[in-house]
C-alpha cells in the first residue's frame, strides 16, 4: 500500500514548538553568548581615523565646460586625484613620516579613499589597532597628500577640510550586531533541529485526532501500563486513557 505523505499543520508546528521551546531558548541564548565572548576577547579590535580633503585647482587648458556637465566634472577630477595618491610612492612617503613604523606594504592596506557624493571633497580612511596609530596615519595623509598632488599637478591644491581625530570606540568587531546575528541563527538552528527530529521520529503516537494511520481503520489502542501505574499517577492517567480509547 503506497504511503502517504506526511503533512505538517500549523497545530503540528505550534505543538513542536511548545514541545521544545526550552532546548530552543538554551539553544539561542547559548549562541548569543557565545558570539559576545568570542567578539569581546578573542576577536582583534581595529579603529578607523578619517581626514576629508578638498581640490582646488586651476582649469588651465582644461575646462569644466569640455565635460558634460560640473557634475562630471567633479566626479572626475577627484577620481584622479584618488589614483594619483593610491600609489606605492605616496605610501612610501607617507612611511617615511611616520618613521617607517609601518612598511609602504602595509600602510597601502591601511589607507584607503573614497569620494563622498561625487564632489570634489573625498576622504582618506586608515584603519589600525591602535587608535592613535590611526590618528597619527591620518595626519601623515594629510601632510603629505598635497605635496604627491602638487608635484604630478602644479594647478593643484589640496585643503583639508576636516581634520583626523582619535577614535573613541572601536571600529569593529560590532558587539551588538554579531550578538543578534548569534541569536537569529541559534534560533534557526534549533528549529530545524527541532522539526527534524519530530520528523525522523518514526513512533506511532495516540492523540484525540489520529483515527486512522496509512489509510486503515484503528481498532483499538493499547495504554502505557507502567505510566498508568507509576507513583502518583495512576489515577489521573486511567481516567485520561478512559476519555482517549475509541475503539471502531
Amino acid at each position: 500500500m503506497e504511503e502517504k505523505e506526511r503533512e505538517i499543520s500549523v497545530k503540528d508546528i505550534v505543538r513542536i514548538i511548545k514541545k521544545n521551546l526550552i532546548f530552543i531558548l538554551i539553544a539561542s541564548l547559548l549562541s548569543a553568548a557565545c558570539s559576545f565572548f568570542i567578539t569581546k576577547f578573542f576577536i582583534q579590535k581595529t579603529y578607523t581615523s578619517s581626514v576629508k580633503l578638498y581640490v582646488e585647482t586651476e582649469s588651465g587648458n582644461l575646462k569644466a565646460s569640455e565635460y558634460v556637465s560640473m557634475h562630471t566634472y567633479a566626479e572626475k577630477l577627484v577620481a584622479t586625484y584618488i589614483e594619483m595618491l593610491n600609489t606605492n610612492s605616496f605610501f612610501v612617503d607617507v612611511s617615511d613620516e611616520l618613521n617607517e613604523k609601518y612598511t609602504a606594504t602595509e600602510l597601502s592596506k591601511m589607507i584607503s579613499f573614497a569620494d563622498i557624493e561625487n564632489t570634489e571633497v573625498f576622504k582618506s580612511n586608515v584603519i589600525s589597532k591602535s587608535p592613535t596609530d590611526s590618528k597619527n596615519i591620518a595626519d601623515a595623509v594629510a601632510k603629505i597628500a598635497p605635496r604627491t598632488i602638487s608635484k604630478i599637478n602644479k594647478n593643484a591644491t589640496l585643503k583639508i577640510v576636516d581634520e583626523a581625530t582619535i577614535p573613541k570606540t572601536p571600529a569593529s568587531p560590532n558587539t551588538s550586531r554579531n550578538v543578534m546575528l548569534a541569536l537569529l541563527a541559534g534560533l534557526v538552528i534549533s528549529l530545524v533541529i527541532s522539526f527534524a527530529r519530530d520528523i525522523l521520529d518514526v513512533k506511532l503516537k495516540y492523540n484525540d485526532e489520529m483515527t486512522t494511520i496509512n489509510g486503515i481503520p484503528v481498532l483499538a489502542a493499547i495504554p502505557d501500563f507502567e505510566n498508568l501505574t507509576s507513583k502518583g499517577g495512576s489515577s489521573r492517567r486511567k481516567k485520561d486513557w478512559a476519555d482517549k480509547k475509541e475503539i471502531y
